[in-house]
């Protein structure tokens, strides 16, 4: 404001005199003082973020797309020193590195013509190309843009502004001793999944950041990191770990999940303008483990062998064993009356022993009568899997009436209190024994659906869902022998009148109810839809 008012003043002379003067006079001496403070490193006309400076300077060849413009405007925060610390974490091939490596700086030089940027990247070509791109820009723009790169400090890793400010481009590991920061950025610091799952390097990279890239900032510096996520404990997760509470912590996953931060539907990609070759991310997304799927893309890296559930604990079957005991469909229901905006599992087991068998899964965003058919073309398929476990909770009245009347069978099994984790620690000692069979093809490969499951489960608790963890251990739980007497108990829980195994065991009930008896009570109907748990050679030794 002093700046503005002295130039002004030089202007008229005569600073009681600008209070007489006119309206058209004071714009022309506004559109003079435009004109000066270019000369002092202003800019007329700069656009007011940097995705709109990149659409201008890159001569219409850089587009606007929704996660560019939520970078941007937090971009625009950290300017105006409203953010001082932000960690981006977005999938390859999504124009990060173009709008922060390149146009992000020379907006900001031309907004702050004095300040001093380093960029620092994973080794130093990458880093310097880089540099190498803010100068030639400048260079090219510098008249509109009020800049002028000094002709004697013009190295494409360490160039200056004819004004003081300048960049500095340098690879992880390099010195930045003598060097402070107004703009750090970190980009992709990590190159490969072979130095992320190096101890060593982590380690290494760690304390590089803390002892060289942090010290460097200026007293009212800002930094930012952008990377993709190679491993859980790589710098994006040794941040969060330490610092967490201190940085804006920005995921933006290539398939949106829950709580999506750019307000995308479940499952919605995020740039399919761009990747016309593959815009449902299908492709790629089948075309690499869901381990790094979840890690690159999603931004959710799990440990090597994964969380509660490891990867290498999982047994496979080609076929399933001759005359298993017993059979239940499980379900986890995303819906209540009809209503749902999360995903519904439903899974068929059987045991024989003490081994679990999972047959077949299905997930989808399911209405009601989605569900409905699915299970009954699961029982079509397996005529034993009688019983159809579902969470109480999950159905509110309405859903509940409409399941017991259109599907036989029908088991609601009340949650306790026990809280998620707790349940998966319970089935955790079968996964482990080696007790629990997925299904694998005879080359040895699985089906999609089945990694997904596995990865779900490896990720646990930390996955973005975990509908098919719930299907999982609701269904081994109950198919357990010990689990007999819950199922007995929730059966009575339904219609407390009901008889008791003993009573009904003298009568063959259960072969009777399926005969079609029109004797029999409506009592004992019911309690056929919510407690037939076995095949039909067989009843349950409650």
């Amino acid at each position: 404001m002093a700046k503005r008012d002295h130039l002004l003043d030089e202007l008229i002379h005569n600073r009681e005199a600008r209070a007489k003067l006119t309206t058209p006079q004071l714009n022309d001496l506004l559109a003079q003082l435009d004109k000066a403070l270019r000369g002092t490193g202003g800019v007329k006309d700069l656009p007011a973020t940097p995705a709109d400076f990149a659409v201008k300077y890159s001569r219409g060849s850089w587009m606007h797309a929704l996660h560019l413009d939520y970078i941007s405007d937090r971009l625009v925060k950290m300017e105006k020193r409203e953010l001082r610390r932000m960690l981006v974490s977005l999938g390859p091939r999504h124009g990060k590195s173009l709008m922060i490596d390149r146009y992000l700086p020379a907006w900001w030089l031309a907004k702050h013509p004095k300040d001093k940027i380093i960029l620092c990247g994973y080794n130093q070509t990458f880093a310097r190309q880089w540099g190498a791109d803010v100068r030639d820009l400048i260079l090219e723009f510098g008249e509109e843009l009020n800049l002028q790169v000094n002709p004697d400090r013009t190295a494409a890793d360490d160039w200056q502004l004819t004004t003081g400010g300048g960049m500095i481009s340098v690879g992880y590991g390099g010195s930045l001793m003598g060097k402070g920061a107004d703009l750090m950025i970190l980009d992709d610091v990590v190159k490969s999944a072979e130095e992320a799952d190096s101890e060593v390097y982590r380690e290494k990279m760690w304390e590089w950041f803390q002892s060289s890239a942090l010290t460097r900032l200026q007293p009212n510096g800002v930094i930012i990191g952008v990377m993709t996520r190679w491993h859980q404990d790589d710098l994006f997760g040794r941040i969060i770990d330490n610092y967490g509470d201190q940085w804006e912590i920005v995921n933006i996953p290539s398939l949106a999940e829950e709580n999506d931060p750019l307000g995308r539907a479940v499952g919605e990609p995020l740039w399919p303008q761009f990747h016309t070759d593959d815009p449902t991310y299908e492709i790629r997304k089948n075309s690499m483990s869901p381990y790094w799927w979840s890690a690159l893309h999603q931004g959710r890296p799990t440990p090597e062998g994964g969380g509660l559930l490891k990867r290498a604990w999982w047994k496979s079957y080609h076929s399933l064993p001759e005359q298993p005991q017993q059979w239940i469909q499980t379900w986890d229901l995303a819906l209540k009356d009809n209503e749902t905006n999360d995903y519904s599992v439903g899974q068929v087991w059987c045991r024989k022993g003490a081994d679990c068998f999972l047959v077949n899964q299905v997930r989808g965003h399911f209405h009601i009568g989605e569900v409905i058919w699915h299970m009954k073309n699961f029982a079509v398929k397996y005529p034993e899997a009688v019983a159809k476990l579902v969470e109480d909770s999950a159905m509110g009245p309405a859903l509940k009436a409409t399941l017991t009347h259109e599907v036989p069978g029908i088991i609601p099994i009340p949650v306790k209190n026990a809280s998620k984790k707790a349940r998966v620690e319970a089935v955790v000692p079968y996964v482990m024994a080696g007790n629990v069979y997925l299904p694998e093809r005879v080359d040895g490969t699985r089906e999609r659906w089945v990694w997904d499951f596995i990865e779900e489960c490896a990720q646990f608790p930390k996955a973005a869902f975990d509908d098919q963890v719930d299907c999982f251990t609701q269904g081994v739980t109950f198919i357990q022998p010990t689990g007999w007497s819950e199922m007995r108990k929730a059966a009575r829980d339904v219609v407390p009148d009901a008889p008791t195994a003993k009573e009904i065991r003298g009568k063959d009930f259960f072969k009777w109810v399926r005969k079609g008896k029109k004797s029999v009570t409506k009592t004992h109907q019911e309690l056929e839809q919510r407690r037939s748990i076995i095949p039909l050679q067989r009843t349950p030794r409650w």
